[in-house]
């Protein structure tokens, strides 16, 4: 998926998307510039672009400035589903146990 704007440009630049979410400007602009928003404030920059009506997506707040090129063809298909086994079978008590 490839983003056509950043998500500074979806919230009309960083003056605009500082007073949306009661960041200061210079917060913003300092986000844009190291190309992140901070983990701690991801969801607050969705739920703001949500009730905002901006088109955005969770993409967008993890890759502020679009997804890295080279990460594109490193990655699984959006669709496809992860299972993860929580406790692998070295993990589990019995595991721990010699075998004789």
């Amino acid at each position: 998926m490839e983003q056509l704007r950043t998500i500074f440009e979806m919230f009309g630049g960083i003056r605009p998307m500082a007073r949306s979410l009661g960041q200061s400007p210079s917060n913003i602009s300092a986000w844009k510039r190291v190309g992140r928003i901070p983990s701690e404030k991801q969801p607050h920059v969705l739920a703001v672009g949500f009730k905002l009506g901006l088109p955005i997506t969770a993409e967008h707040v993890v890759f502020p400035l679009g997804r890295p090129h080279a990460a594109d063809a490193d990655l699984p298909p959006l669709d496809e589903r992860v299972f993860c086994d929580r406790q692998s079978a070295s993990q589990r008590p019995e595991a721990a146990e010699p075998k004789i």
